[in-house]
């Protein structure tokens, strides 16, 4: 019977350091925060200007540094906070530089140069061109971020497009992706007076992006608990496409249609 007991003893023992050191290794789940704001992400910037069409009419960092401050405006309109970020220094030349001060777009001052890779403040595991905006936005404890972005597939003129994305990250971000899908769907897509896409649709791409590619500020988002998207649903290698864009009427409903899609998330994820 002692042997029994001192048997019974020792596994209780085991038992209770196994659950205390399951314990420590248990984490919690972050959870977005509900107060905090929503950040826009120029995607690129002055010294790595992104996609342009091949007639010069449109090129995808100065067309959100024209146009963030309206989806900004359909999300404070709807009574959110909103930032607008971009990496590098200011833009020098007008109308650009207006629509950035007007936007009160925050400029960090630290540019990816040659497309260098940053670790995360918050995560060093995890690396990417976009991590500096990303990183401000958990300092911020931003509720969501939207990456701006315009698509191509090559340098010459398509005449159907690709099928739009909008890039979220795994854990966090799809049914907001899937919000800013629904208004591109109800407002602009194949719609009398809208943007002609063929019937394409937009997709939505979940991404869990490893430590050396350039996008690791998805993870990063994902570690926090924020909600990410990359919006890439618009081609300017696609005639019909830039000529849409290129209408400042149209560009702005782009914009607003986004932050609408943001807002209805908000909305319903209160």
């Amino acid at each position: 019977m002692k042997y029994l007991t001192s048997i019974l003893m020792c596994l209780f023992l085991l038992t209770a350091c196994s659950t205390m050191a399951a314990g420590k290794k248990r984490t919690t789940a972050p959870t977005a925060n509900l107060s905090g704001p929503v950040v826009l992400d120029i995607g690129h910037q002055s010294t790595s200007r992104g996609a342009g069409s091949p007639d010069g009419r449109v090129n995808e960092y100065e067309f959100w540094c024209m146009y963030a401050g309206e989806v900004k405006a359909a999300i404070e309109e709807a009574g959110y906070r909103c930032v607008v970020l971009n990496r590098g220094v200011a833009p020098t030349k007008k109308p650009v530089l207006d629509a950035c001060r007007a936007a009160g777009v925050q400029q960090l001052n630290k540019p990816d140069k040659g497309a260098v890779r940053y670790p995360s403040t918050h995560y060093p595991e995890y690396i990417g061109c976009g991590m500096i905006c990303a990183d401000h936005a958990i300092d911020l404890k931003a509720r969501c971020m939207v990456f701006l972005h315009l698509n191509s597939v090559g340098s010459k003129w398509s005449t159907t497009p690709p099928s739009g994305l909008i890039i979220c990250n795994r854990k966090n971000g799809q049914v907001l992706a899937e919000s800013v899908c629904a208004a591109m769907r109800s407002d602009i897509l194949d719609r009398p007076g809208g943007m002609p896409n063929a019937g394409k649709g937009i997709k939505v791409l979940p991404r869990y992006i490893g430590s050396q590619p350039s996008a690791g500020w998805m993870n990063a988002l994902d570690a926090s608990g924020i909600p990410a998207i990359v919006f890439e649903a618009v081609y300017v290698n696609n005639r019909a496409h830039v000529d849409y864009i290129c209408n400042d009427a149209n560009a702005r409903k782009l914009a607003r249609t986004i932050g609408k899609g943001v807002v209805n998330w908000l909305k319903s994820s209160r």
